[in-house]
């Protein structure tokens, strides 16, 4: 881009998740120096609206006709200048400006958390696809989340057929072991003859090597009658559901092991005695209040957010506990984000945030947490670790603990739901540390 006899000095585009705009703008303020890509064009929200033409309406998808006024870009692609310019956008707006925007001739295109497009028959992740770019570069902390196809879209976003297609991928690593996530492994971090690897890999170890360490204990506790009973319910139309009912009850059951339902209005206590993964939640936060140290509590349903966050509140006499989930602006995230991390300069002892595991599981720093409690869990690992790094990362001096409560039914045992999701968990954590080269775990498994 730098090169006046370059044969294309376009902009840049960065594409991130909704949340991570304001993120970027910070970062590229800190790190590239004197403006060194040129002047922001924002393309999401009030912003965007100042790039549509006069008369659009709708969007793209909807009318197939370009609906953006580039002609400025035009303008300054005939005096050179085009390369001055970057543009930061979301996933959604490219899905749905993507005529306009694949018009242009970009220098390069950054995917951010591009795990969000690793479902390829998506308009978002066909949209990246289409884009006019010379340069291609994917970032994400989750290239593998639930299998091993995951990491054949992602790549052939970047880098069309370099892992050969679709079909031919699947036959090979469906069945995942040792030896082809190995053969996976070499083929994406090794270099390829003459030319680079397709990915690189920026691991903690060698990146912050003074990070103290995460240890994960698991809290199993037995079901109270009541969820116990709700549970078998649950369990029996599961048993004789098709399978549009199956999947819909195999979902219930998995939000009764968090708790039963009460649309009565209970005394605190008696919510919580009805549910043993919150009983064991409970206990947990007394002995993170005992230490004064800040926790991260993950739920993923918006009621119980709120409703939890009311009970504890009222149990630990915290005059404010804080919500971040996919409800809340931008703006006002960073000011709980601010809020909280003050606790680093000014430690004001025990305190927490509630936070849904995919709305704010990314782009986070809360160094001044040290403890995670998952109360409900998502399907995969990968998620989960997301969330977990939102305390363990570079800026944390403390040792960090990860809380796993689980609800046990009395007479199923290891047979319950949630410690089916447990071995799951682990089966797909081993999957994704084989393919991306954790060689411990993968020769401890071809030795079982």
């Amino acid at each position: 881009m730098k090169q006046p006899d370059a044969a294309n000095r376009g902009p840049v585009l960065i594409v991130a998740p909704t949340s991570l705009l304001r993120n970027w703008e910070q970062e590229v303020e800190h790190h590239v120096e004197g403006r060194g890509f040129g002047s922001l064009i924002r393309l999401d929200g009030g912003a965007l609206g100042s790039q549509k033409r006069r008369e659009a309406q709708g969007t793209e998808t909807q009318s197939g006709l370009p609906l953006l006024d580039l002609d400025w870009l035009d303008e300054a692609f005939e005096d050179g200048r085009a390369h001055r310019y970057w543009l930061l956008t979301t996933y959604t707006t490219l899905a749905n400006y993507q005529h306009s925007l694949g018009k242009i001739p970009l220098s390069a295109i950054v995917t951010g958390e591009i795990q969000n497009i690793k479902n390829r028959s998506t308009l978002a992740s066909k949209a990246v696809e289409a884009m006019n770019a010379d340069f291609r570069i994917g970032l994400t902390g989750t290239p593998i989340e639930n299998a091993a196809i995951d990491l054949w879209t992602i790549m052939d976003r970047i880098a069309p057929s370099s892992l050969g297609s679709g079909v031919e991928f699947r036959e090979r690593y469906a069945a995942p072991n040792a030896e082809n996530m190995a053969e996976l492994h070499t083929r994406v971090f090794t270099d390829r003859g003459q030319m680079p690897p397709l990915g690189l890999r920026r691991l903690k170890e060698e990146v912050a090597r003074d990070l103290p360490a995460k240890r994960r204990y698991l809290h199993p506790r037995l079901m109270p009658k009541v969820q116990a009973d709700a549970y078998d319910l649950a369990q029996l139309k599961l048993a004789n559901g098709g399978p549009g009912a199956a999947l819909k009850m195999l979902h219930h059951i998995r939000s009764v092991s968090v708790h039963p339902g009460d649309t009565e209005a209970t005394l605190p206590e008696q919510f919580i005695a009805k549910s043993a993964r919150l009983d064991a939640v409970i206990d947990i936060l007394r002995k993170i209040k005992e230490a004064n140290e800040r926790v991260l509590v993950f739920i993923e349903h918006r009621d119980m957010q709120f409703r939890f966050g009311e009970i504890v509140r009222h149990m630990f006499g915290l005059s404010k506990i804080d919500v971040i989930n996919g409800d809340t602006p931008i703006p006002r995230r960073q000011d709980i984000v601010n809020r909280f991390q003050q606790h680093l300069k000014t430690d004001g002892g025990f305190d927490m945030l509630i936070l849904g595991p995919k709305s704010a599981g990314t782009g986070l720093t809360l160094t001044a947490a040290t403890h995670v409690i998952h109360l409900s869990r998502w399907w995969n690992p990968a998620v989960e670790e997301q969330c977990n790094d939102r305390v363990h990362r570079i800026g944390q001096s403390r040792p960090v603990s990860v809380h796993i409560p689980m609800a046990l039914h009395p007479e199923l045992g290891a047979q319950s739901f949630d410690s089916l999701l447990q071995s799951l968990m682990q089966r797909k954590r081993k999957l994704a540390e084989q393919a991306l080269g954790l060689w411990e775990t993968t020769k401890l498994m071809s030795q079982a």
